[in-house]
């Protein structure tokens, strides 16, 4: 495989290391050196640059520019998360920045503390059940809230460490920097200004608040509690109405990507205003139309890292079809991982971060090699057996994947995932077909009811079937245990097994053509 084909995906591979290397070095390196050293090397590039006249000296100057700039970006974002916890009693002003979850014994809530010591910080505050008035049940987003607590740093439970899953990493790179219990009466709410907030924060807290106000909306349909919670954490990703049993039933049928928001969503809402711009001279229009609706969504739903990689690369998809080409490679791919990166570095260890890209990685790369398992001129005679070989192929690949890091993480695997896709798609499809109809539909109330109906249905369908697959034998394997060496060198062999297929396709045509040519 040719790299100078796709030269973001050396860059992103650069940007990653230097990212890594960075988080080993914080705490022993200090951040301003770094920034000093990154001054200093692109001051070295341009002069190179312009004087040398060598590229390969240009462009390995410019490969370790990326690299200290991961590393530089990294410690920064460290350097501000880590704030020093006392461990003393202190009056907070706080904006509930997320909807309430409700666990067994706590509320829990994300804050973010508008007046203080922690002022433009987000912390996890878990306030104590109360039947009163003051429930934190009733709290919604861009409410104030005062109380005196206790700071204190956020540490992996028990059950987090007998796993992968690093919690303390996780509330990181979520922005949550310290943890705090309140009890019942020890807090009340008030009015609270957010000017001490970032322009980011107060506006996704703006934003989650009017979708709250939308999910409150049709929240009193005549639609089931397990379907209410499965159209809201499929349409506006709000997944605090999902139960432990609905989860694991998902995740048993490997149906969890369902639940989490996407390209499949994105996709859905770029297809509508691609279909009603579909005129040449409108074509404009429709694409900037189109890519304000994506990002307004993408902030409407919290921006999680999945919908800014889908955003990011309809963006440049966008700009792709304006040129006259419809075809998005490895390139807008690794285009969309430097730019989350570069805006978050943290991201890379964020779960969902990690299972995306390789998802969408499995698609792009895998799904050719793939397609020569069957010969395509016999499934074209059939419309409906190709789009089932399709679906295999995209499932496949998607799992082969996200197959080690879902072992490592979750020590799970899904069997009847393709059964499950079969089942999953097409449902989910029309659930988020029909919920843009039901949104839209909020002049009429009546009408607004009928179509929430049937999303209900659609959606009490889908959980049935998909419990239904996760209770047959041998539906799920659990209890596997492996390592990070064993999951790199499961996808080290995924590599080498592409790469060899590769070379014996361009081995096969260039035999074909000269073959040809000796016959002419």
């Amino acid at each position: 495989m040719n790299t100078q084909m796709y030269p973001f995906l050396r860059i992103a591979i650069v940007l990653v290391a230097g990212i890594m290397t960075g988080d080993v070095l914080y705490g022993h390196v200090p951040v301003r050196l770094v920034f000093c050293v990154l001054v200093v090397l692109v001051c070295i590039t341009i002069v190179a640059y312009k004087k040398s006249g060598i590229p390969r000296l240009t462009t390995s100057l410019l490969m370790l520019d990326v690299f200290v700039l991961g590393v530089w970006n990294v410690g920064r974002v460290e350097q501000r998360l880590d704030v020093p916890l006392n461990g003393d009693i202190e009056t907070i002003e706080a904006v509930v920045a997320e909807r309430p979850v409700v666990g067994r014994r706590t509320i829990k809530c994300v804050l973010a503390v508008a007046e203080g010591r922690l002022a433009g910080q987000c912390i996890s505050a878990f306030f104590q059940k109360d039947s009163a008035i003051g429930d934190a049940r009733q709290l919604a987003v861009g409410d104030g809230v005062i109380f005196r607590s206790r700071m204190k740093a956020i540490t992996n439970s028990q059950k987090h460490k007998n796993g992968h899953f690093d919690y303390v990493r996780y509330q990181h790179v979520h922005g949550i920097v310290a943890r705090t219990y309140i009890n019942k009466g020890g807090w009340k709410r008030c009015r609270v200004s957010m000017r001490r907030l970032g322009l980011m924060l107060r506006v996704l807290i703006g934003m989650r608040s009017g979708r709250d106000r939308l999910l409150n909306r049709y929240e009193s349909h005549q639609m089931s509690e397990s379907a209410y919670a499965v159209v809201a954490a499929m349409t506006m990703g709000d997944r605090s109405r999902l139960t432990q049993e609905l989860r694991q039933s998902y995740a048993a049928s490997g149906a969890s990507h369902v639940l989490a928001l996407s390209g499949l969503h994105l996709g859905v809402i770029y297809g509508l205003l691609s279909l009603v711009f579909v005129h040449r001279r409108m074509r404009v229009m429709g694409q900037v139309l189109a890519m304000v609706a994506i990002w307004a969504y993408a902030a409407l739903v919290g921006m999680p890292p999945s919908v800014l990689r889908s955003a990011t690369m309809l963006t440049i998809f966008s700009f792709v079809v304006l040129t006259g080409r419809r075809h998005v490679s490895l390139n807008t791919l690794a285009f969309a991982c430097v730019v989350q990166l570069a805006a978050s570095p943290l991201n890379l260890w964020d779960v969902g971060f990690q299972m995306s890209f390789l998802a969408v990685l499995g698609i792009v790369m895998l799904n050719l090699r793939l397609r020569d398992v069957a010969t395509p001129t016999w499934l074209c005679r059939w419309r409906m057996i190709w789009w089932m070989w399709s679906l295999v192929k995209v499932s496949l690949a998607a799992q082969l994947a996200v197959a080690p890091l879902s072992m490592y993480y979750f020590g799970t695997f899904p069997c009847y995932f393709l059964l499950t896709n079969f089942v999953a798609i097409p449902l989910a499809t029309i659930i988020v077909y029909t919920s843009i109809v039901m949104y839209a539909l909020g002049f009429c109330a009546w009408m607004q009811g009928m179509v929430a109906m049937f999303v209900g249905w659609m959606a009490t369908l889908m959980n049935a079937s998909l419990g239904f697959i996760a209770s047959l034998p041998g539906a799920c394997m659990y209890g596997i245990h492996i390592n990070a060496r064993q999951v790199w060198l499961m996808y080290a062999l995924l590599l080498v097994a592409y790469l060899m297929s590769y070379y014996i396709e361009r081995r096969n045509i260039t035999t074909a053509s000269r073959s040809a040519l000796d016959k002419l």
